[in-house]
């Protein structure tokens, strides 16, 4: 419950506006929240190799002569021997010779030497940073000049760690332990709502928080509306269409302990909707106008109403971002206290356009060697793939709550699936107790095998 700290009525005097009013309300909670701990994780050692693309190899061939230690980028210069800062090759060369490495597959011994190439160009990178240069020109650029500026080292470090993520897969480092935390958890926030109706009956308002009345500096934070026969229209800080309509579960504790409840919309930064409601139907669509290219637009159709004395909400919407399309689902029953919920969410996340690979580390690896500057075909190596089309990410959950006077008992469970991934199990239970303006919570929720727990007092003012 929110209580009402400051309340303004002003009648305005000018044609057309009958009243206005501006309410302040305040939030605000202190309490201590205890993670559970992580276990170490070994290295993954079942990793498997490949072969490179012939694109890779013909970039490999050109990064291991300039980076392996016996001509590379210095000092300012390029192909000064022994250049400092750099270590040298474990190996004369790759183990496998790198012109095969397109028909056989790599080793640990060429993924080693290829590591060593870049830790050579880090060491190079922190050692010469200001190397930078000109890609239309035979001479040093002009420092202000710096779109037609190229580092050829950080250009070397993208293309090697591409390589690299082509020679090898499955790989993964150790994770060090990480110990039970206790945190206090504190938050004050005061919000303000404007609120107005003409003579003619159309409503407008707005609302905004301390905390994001500073976006753009220019009052562009919060949210507005102006509303009528016509239906609502709302700018701002909306999330999506299909949010409005199907919602999310509900939560516990006091911070809620990871919005674990809650359905990821790939429409939350949607700033222009629409709304109308007839008979308890209400139809809505939203976009967000940052977007200039591309799928960008979010439906929803919700539908609440009364049912042998119970309360039923329904709700379906839907949303297209680029290649992504999501489609969300809920259902809700509430009488007396006891209030159910359902929701259900697919993601098919979209399909990832084929890229070709690219070929030219700096130009040409021998001219470089013997001391060209870069010219303007300074292009890091990328993988060559298909079109690639993203697995579904598909979330599922219900939740259950109680109230009975002044205690609320809440309990959820939810599971993201994806092909190919474990999936990923959270659920909560959680208890509130209004005591009049402070509200004493608790909630504890297993974060996938990661247990969080909170406690503490929130305050409405």
């Amino acid at each position: 419950m929110k209580h009402t700290l400051l309340a303004t009525t002003a009648l305005v005097a000018m044609t057309g506006a009958a009243a206005a009013e501006v309410t302040i309300t305040a939030t605000a909670r202190v309490g201590l929240r205890t993670t559970e701990g992580t276990a170490a994780v070994a290295a993954n050692a079942d990793r498997e190799f490949s072969t490179l693309s012939a694109a890779a190899v013909t970039h490999l061939n050109e990064l291991e002569a300039v980076y392996n230690g016996s001509d590379a980028i210095s000092t300012g210069t390029v192909g000064t021997a022994g250049g400092t800062g750099f270590v040298a090759g474990t190996d004369s060369g790759l183990v496998s010779n790198a012109a095969t490495l397109a028909t056989v597959a790599a080793t640990a011994a060429d993924l080693r030497e290829l590591d060593n190439i870049i830790n050579n160009i880090e060491l190079d990178i922190l050692v010469n940073d200001d190397l930078i240069f000109a890609t239309n020109s035979g001479s040093t650029a002009d420092q202000d000049d710096i779109e037609d500026l190229v580092n050829p080292n950080q250009i070397a470090l993208a293309s090697a760690q591409a390589i690299r993520a082509e020679m090898v897969s499955g790989e993964s480092v150790a994770v060090a332990a990480v110990a039970d935390s206790t945190d206090a958890v504190n938050r004050v926030r005061v919000s303000f709502g404007m609120s107005g109706e003409t003579d003619s009956g159309i409503a407008y308002g707005a609302s905004i928080r301390a905390d994001n009345s500073a976006v753009g500096a220019s009052g562009t934070g919060g949210s507005q509306y102006v509303s009528g026969a016509f239906g609502k229209v709302k700018m701002g800080d909306l999330g999506g269409a299909d949010k409005d309509a199907a919602g999310h579960l509900a939560g516990v504790g006091l911070t809620g302990l990871g919005d674990h409840n809650e359905i990821t919309y790939q429409a939350a930064d949607h700033n222009v909707g629409y709304e109308y409601t007839a008979s308890g139907l209400t139809f809505g669509y939203s976009q967000n106008t940052a977007v200039k290219t591309g799928s960008n637009s979010a439906m929803g159709l919700a539908y609440s109403g009364d049912m042998g004395g119970a309360t039923i909400s329904v709700g379906v919407g839907q949303s297209k971002l680029n290649t992504s399309t999501q489609t969300t689902m809920s259902a809700s029953v509430s009488s007396g206290g006891l209030t159910l919920m359902a929701i259900t969410s697919s993601n098919d996340n979209g399909t990832t356009a084929a890229v070709d690979g690219v070929a030219m580390l700096i130009n040409d690896a021998a001219a470089i060697a013997a001391g060209a500057d870069a010219s303007d075909d300074n292009t890091a190596y990328v993988t060559e793939t298909d079109a690639i089309n993203h697995a579904d990410l598909d979330s599922t959950g219900v939740s259950i709550s109680y109230a009975m006077d002044s205690f609320t008992v809440t309990a959820f469970t939810m599971t993201e699936s994806m092909v190919g991934e474990e999936d990923a199990d959270f659920t909560g239970l959680g208890f509130a107790y209004d005591m009049g303006g402070v509200s004493l919570k608790a909630g504890v929720v297993d974060n996938d095998d990661q247990q969080i727990i909170d406690f503490g007092l929130s305050f409405s003012f």
